[in-house]
């Protein structure tokens, strides 16, 4: 089997890699408390959005941790489909919220 990388440096980069998975997600939780306690105000889906995005993060970080220690490539390729996707998603979202606030305001959207 083809290894990206030998196993004392590769157990390395998956303790980074979860260390980071576990720094979004509590990112998460706090941006998903804040986005509950803003519940009735316009920026409330913002920070939602801003919640979703940072578990996104946080489970490719988890994946690619997996894949690094178990030298599986195909974890590290679809850790990286799957957060290219959905942060794309995430931000055609966040700029229909941003616009639609403006319009909201009377401004022009562009």
């Amino acid at each position: 089997m083809d290894v990206w990388f030998q196993p004392p440096i590769n157990r390395l980069l998956a303790g980074v890699l979860l260390g980071i998975a576990g720094l979004f997600f509590s990112l998460c939780i706090r941006r998903f408390v804040f986005a509950c306690r803003l519940t009735g105000d316009l920026s409330s889906a913002q920070w939602f959005v801003r919640a979703i995005r940072c578990l996104i993060i946080a489970l490719t970080a988890a994946a690619w941790s997996a894949g690094f220690f178990w030298n599986q490539s195909w974890m590290l390729i679809i850790g990286l489909i799957i957060l290219c996707q959905e942060l794309y998603e995430g931000a055609i979202l966040g700029a229909a919220l941003r616009s639609g606030r403006k319009i909201e305001k009377g401004e022009t959207p562009l």
